[in-house]
Formats: structure tokens, C-alpha cells, sequence
């Protein structure tokens, strides 16, 4: 078995958004240009009409093994049956994962900037419930 599934994890030490802006950091801070998708790279790379989401530049603060469940959440809730459900998965990945800014979520899926945000408030706080029911 692998060693890093033995590893317990403390999901409630963070809040849904907590985990996901600790997740998006380590993603951004370990795949620079390395990516199992290289179009996607060079697609980002290239776009220039992307309004890109001024953040400020947080501290990775997440274990490997923690970001790896993390990303398993979110594959699951990705995965869900439910096309909604599926729909705020990708809005949570375009937002934390990819650091996209609402708009420019909104202007690639053509709804507005209220409805993205509204749809990764729901996704967060599905995953708030979620969290809150898994072992440690």
C-alpha cells in the first residue's frame, strides 16, 4: 500500500475555501510548465485576453499527501452524476486551480460574474459538508 494513504489527515483544521486556496497555491507552485495537459499551458501562455485574478501571493502551507486528497475531492465532486454539481467543480478548479478570475470565467462560459460566484459559494459550501463527515 502507499505510504501516503496511511497518512492521516486533519480535514476540519480548514474550511473548504482554505483547503482549496492551499491547493491552488501548491498546484501553481509545482506544475510551473509541467502539466499532463500541454496544450492547456500553452493555451494560458498565449491568451492574452484573459483578465487574470490579482491575488496576493500566499504561503504553501499543504502537505503533498493532504494536496493529493484534495484533488481527489474535487475529481469526485467532479464526477458527480449531477451536471450541476459538475458545473461548480469547474468553476472551483478554474478559480483555485487555475487562478482564473470570476469574470473571465464567466466570459468563457457565457453567464455572468454574479452566477460564477454564486456556483463556487454553493460548490464551497457542498464541500464544507463534506469535510465535515470525513474521518480523520
Amino acid at each position: 500500500m502507499n505510504a501516503a494513504t496511511e497518512l492521516k489527515m486533519n480535514w476540519v483544521k480548514r474550511s473548504a475555501h482554505q483547503w482549496l486556496e492551499q491547493y491552488g497555491a501548491w498546484v501553481r507552485t509545482t506544475k510551473t510548465q509541467v502539466s499532463a495537459n500541454p496544450l492547456a499551458i500553452l493555451i494560458d501562455r498565449n491568451d492574452k485576453t484573459r483578465i487574470h485574478a490579482s491575488k496576493v501571493s500566499i504561503p504553501v502551507d499543504i502537505e503533498d499527501h493532504e494536496a493529493v486528497r484534495v484533488s481527489k475531492l474535487l475529481a469526485k465532486m467532479h464526477n458527480d452524476s449531477r451536471e450541476f454539481m459538475q458545473e461548480r467543480a469547474w468553476f472551483l478548479i478554474l478559480f483555485y486551480e487555475n487562478n482564473w478570475s470570476y469574470l473571465s470565467i464567466a466570459n468563457a462560459h457565457g453567464c455572468s460574474k454574479a452566477k460564477v460566484r454564486a456556483e463556487i459559494d454553493k460548490g464551497l459550501s457542498y464541500l464544507d459538508g463534506v469535510i465535515e463527515n470525513l474521518p480523520y
